[in-house]
């Protein structure tokens, strides 16, 4: 194929592989509902974009670029947010054009290649970032295809010539994972999640065994992982040296020292003293095990690992710092479950200890609002204050009976308010904050920059503590 359109080319996933394609050579367009930096970033490197469009202008954008290729030539790229009836995929349909799921398209471009794959319920952008700077430092680099933008590259999608490595995220969302054929994979995480895919535990833990049974290699698990009927090779974190034969590769007794997480790494017998990891966070101690886990066995030696790991500049809106100073801090998260939602504020509180942990939650997905109502309450009761914010739809029509007031009312705590987005500021005023976060996978992040703004105006919208 040699020319691509991408429907819901915004994505953070489709975005990568209209990068890499258009940079390859190939003709790349797309459609996305809104314009965002994302979109914008497409357009700057020359790909076409159509944003804000009725369906008329649509099918007529999509109509112009097929006219221009031949049927054998040209593919219709599906992101699953987007319906069926869509009506890009309906005439793409008509006109018997190749249409495949972007989870089909990635598993093309890696099948007959080494592939390092990491799946998981949480911690797959994190570590597979974090694996892509790590390969990266190898002579051959790789190809890396990741669900968040690389702070040093502005990208995610990074790649070099040589490169006979690719590494992937594996995404139980659609059962997209089933589309790969890794040489290794790790599974950092395994808590329910997508129950409106999966019918029950049962099948979403079958999900998980039928991705392991399409590696041909290593599949290494976080320690804490309990999926009925597989195993792997272990990694985790462990208080002293002798807890660590069990285990792959340890962290020993993980602390902070100067602001930063350090901990001593076990591996292969042997013991590496006071290694500094890049993000903080426990969680994140582990998502770098796993990542080192995977290099090596790519052919890198755990030494090369973990020389380069500190240089890691970190991915975009995973444990962010946008203001870290004396008068107070301000995070930006991902986080969008539950399990995420208690590692954030614990790393939070591991870093700021004795502050007040303040938190701007955007709950994402009715179904997932749903099915895990009492596990947000009690994560988000973690907070000293909590703003509620509405629940970002995404894919999702709105569910009987299930909204922002029924999870407020299910979080037990007395320092909680229920707002909408646009009141933020004026709430931040009446409730000064001394470590702030937000947190969500909707379009949360489109406060950021004027909230970090808002707050480098003056030092005062912070706390005032002695």
């Amino acid at each position: 194929m040699t020319h691509y359109y991408f429907v819901g080319i915004g994505g953070i996933g489709m975005s990568g592989l209209a990068r890499y394609f258009h940079a390859h050579g190939a003709a790349v367009s797309g459609y996305d509902r809104t314009a965002t930096p994302l979109t914008a970033s497409l357009q700057a490197l020359g790909i076409s974009v159509c944003t804000s469009a009725t369906a008329s202008e649509v099918l007529a954008d999509f109509e112009a670029w097929l006219g221009h290729t031949s049927l054998d030539e040209c593919a219709v790229i599906r992101t699953p947010a987007v319906p069926s009836d869509f009506p890009v995929l309906v005439a793409a349909q008509k006109a018997k054009c190749t249409v495949l799921k972007r989870s089909q398209l990635l598993g093309k471009l890696t099948r007959d290649h080494p592939t390092l794959a990491v799946a998981g319920t949480h911690g797959k952008t994190t570590t597979s970032a974090i694996l892509a700077h790590l390969m990266m430092g190898h002579s051959e680099g790789c190809r890396a295809f990741l669900g968040g933008i690389l702070s040093d590259q502005q990208s995610n999608a990074i790649w070099s010539e040589n490169a006979q490595w690719t590494v992937v995220e594996a995404d139980e969302f659609d059962r997209s994972f089933l589309e790969l054929d890794p040489t290794h994979a790790v599974i950092t995480s395994a808590d329910l999640d997508h129950m409106d895919i999966y019918e029950d535990a049962n099948q979403f833990y079958k999900g998980f065994k039928d991705f392991a049974k399409r590696v041909s290699g290593r599949i290494f698990l976080e320690e804490s992982v309990d999926i009925p009927g597989l195993d792997g090779q272990r990694y985790g974190i462990v208080n002293d040296e002798d807890n660590t034969h069990s285990l792959h590769i340890a962290a020993i007794h993980p602390r902070i020292v100067d602001g930063w997480m350090v901990a001593d790494v076990a591996m292969n017998h042997a013991i590496h003293a006071h290694v500094k990891f890049p993000m903080p966070g426990k969680h994140n101690v582990l998502n770098a095990l796993a990542a080192i886990a995977l290099a090596t066995e790519s052919g890198i030696h755990i030494e090369d690992c973990l020389a380069r790991l500190n240089s890691f500049s970190g991915i975009e809106r995973r444990f962010n710092y946008h203001i870290r100073a004396p008068h107070g801090a301000y995070i930006d998260d991902y986080a969008h479950h539950p399990a995420e939602l208690e590692a954030a504020i614990s790393a939070a509180r591991l870093h700021h200890p004795g502050k007040e942990i303040t938190g701007i939650f955007q709950p994402h997905l009715f179904s997932r609002t749903r099915d895990h109502m009492v596990e947000f309450g009690q994560a988000l009761a973690l907070l000293d204050r909590v703003f509620l914010l509405p629940i970002y739809p995404a894919r999702e029509a709105p569910i009987p009976g299930i909204d922002s007031q029924v999870l407020f009312e299910n979080i037990p705590h007395t320092r909680k308010h229920l707002i909408e987005s646009y009141q933020i500021f004026d709430n931040l005023k009446e409730h000064p904050p001394e470590v702030l976060l937000s947190l969500g996978a909707g379009d949360i992040d489109r406060i950021v920059k004027p909230l970090t703004n808002w707050l480098r105006e003056d030092a005062h919208r912070f706390k005032y503590t002695t």
